[in-house]
């Protein structure tokens, strides 16, 4: 049964990175959108245990943005509308289409709760937050809490790299061995080969080890332990190589854990000090983390997983019915029903972030409106290491939706899933996060995000 579980959930995770899994919950209980100040920022150190998930699941870029040609403006409202106790919605009214697509979204993929932020120019980013936070106590989820954003984290640790290319510090073509030395990866054949463009552009030929049912494994007997990236680099290099190397891209979380070390053996301070200095404190975001380095304060909201997903995880990593819950007539493993050490400790600098939906509006935005990066590093970033099968370049996809050219990045986490981009024709940043991974298709947060743009761009015209 566990072999047959493994080899279902290997496809399972696949599936996840590339749209979502299957998710078989039915309805949910949604709220009118929830606009608030974010609370003054306070990280806070590392929490008690209060998750059961394994590792941080990465996914690749997702094609979501806004589909219009006009630049719509938005404004942050300050009033909350009402919400009840139990975070229910009594009737999608007519004058709020978003409210009532997103209830029709809710309903039908089951998700609990959702967050939502865009960010237009310099202006305030205006947030919005539906349904629920925790199931278990009908805390109604607001753009207060903090959400976790998974592989949208790969850019902000690409725009760093980028920024020590450019002071002449890092070179793109030059083997990772000359700045980590030659036992950075032990064991891995091309170790001495793999350049920081691998790194960055996914052609490092590592494993993904967030997909790999190996390392849940590993996960289920340590998920009340820290996990550090040199672990990890050594599991994936004694994994070996399941790509080409510099030729054939492979998404993976692996080389972008290589990337942050690289961060810290050239600058000799932390990622999360690095990140906050370069990129976070610039952009003004006060309410961005990078585990497991730095946590945000409360409140946070609890994740799920769900459909075959969350189904499969439970007999791998020895679950129990204390760690499921059910929700209008769908079964989700509850993410904080147990230790979650190890999966917020294994994203890091290629997962880590969690952040208050604002800021993650304003942090797509800001990595290519404002001179975090400059044109020629924007355009390696866009651009630097493209396959013909792919759009990704060094940290970003780049798509096009009737004719306007978007930057994305999706991200899944045990119990969340974001998709964040941009269109610089618009100088648009929009994010979006559900608490509950497992979705799949069109039902996937790339297919809301997708379709809600329209009515994105009807309310910046009101």
């Amino acid at each position: 049964m566990k072999r047959l579980a493994a080899a279902l959930l290997s496809f399972g995770l696949l599936t996840a990175a590339c749209s979502g899994a299957d998710d078989t919950a039915s309805t949910t209980a949604a709220t009118s959108p929830v606009i608030a100040e974010a609370p003054a920022p306070a990280a806070t150190a590392a929490p008690s245990t209060t998750a059961a998930m394994p590792a941080t699941t990465e996914a690749p870029a997702t094609t979501a943005a806004p589909a219009t040609t006009a630049a719509p403006q938005y404004e942050a409202e300050a009033e909350s509308r009402s919400e009840s106790s139990e975070g229910s919605q009594t009737g999608a009214e007519p004058a709020d289409p978003l409210g009532a697509a997103v209830a029709e979204w809710m309903e039908r993929t089951g998700a609990p709760g959702l967050v939502l932020a865009v960010a237009q120019g310099g202006a305030e980013p205006a947030a919005f937050a539906w349904g629920l936070s925790d199931i278990a106590t009908g805390t109604p989820m607001t753009v207060d809490h903090h959400v976790r954003i998974g592989s949208v984290t790969k850019p902000v640790t690409a725009a760093v790299v980028l920024q020590l290319v450019a002071e002449g510090l890092v070179e793109l073509d030059a083997p990772v061995a000359q700045y980590l030395g030659d036992d950075w990866a032990p064991g891995y054949e091309h170790a001495a080969a793999v350049t920081v463009r691998d790194l960055l552009g996914h052609t490092s030929g590592f494993v993904e080890y967030a997909f790999d049912v190996q390392f849940y494994q590993l996960a289920a007997p340590r998920l009340a332990e820290q996990i550090s990236p040199e672990e990890i680099l050594q599991f994936a290099a004694e994994y070996g190589p399941v790509a080409e190397l510099g030729t054939e891209r492979h998404y993976n979380t692996t080389g972008y854990l290589a990337a942050g070390l690289l961060i810290e053996e050239i600058t000799g301070n932390t990622a999360a000090a690095e990140l906050r200095s370069r990129v976070f404190e610039p952009l003004g975001l006060q309410h961005t983390y990078l585990t497991p380095e730095e946590f945000p304060p409360e409140p946070t909201a609890n994740g799920y997983v769900g459909g075959t997903l969350g189904y499969l995880m439970v007999p791998l990593l020895g679950l129990t019915s204390d760690n499921q819950i059910t929700h209008n007539d769908g079964i989700y493993v509850d993410i904080g029903s147990g230790p979650e050490d190890f999966a917020r400790s294994a994203g890091w600098t290629g997962g880590g972030i969690e952040a208050q939906i604002g800021d993650v509006a304003v942090l797509i935005r800001g990595l290519f409106a404002t001179d975090i990066l400059d044109e020629e590093q924007i355009a390696l970033m866009t651009t630097g290491h493209p396959t013909p099968e792919s759009s990704y370049g060094l940290g970003i996809s780049t798509d096009e939706i009737l004719g306007v050219t978007i930057y994305t990045h999706g991200g899944g986490v045990p119990g969340f899933r974001t998709i964040a981009a941009y269109a610089p024709a618009l100088d648009l940043g929009v994010a979006l996060t559900t608490n509950l991974l497992g979705l799949e298709g069109p039902d996937d947060v790339g297919g809301l995000l997708e379709s809600l743009a329209p009515i994105l761009a009807t309310r910046g015209q009101q």
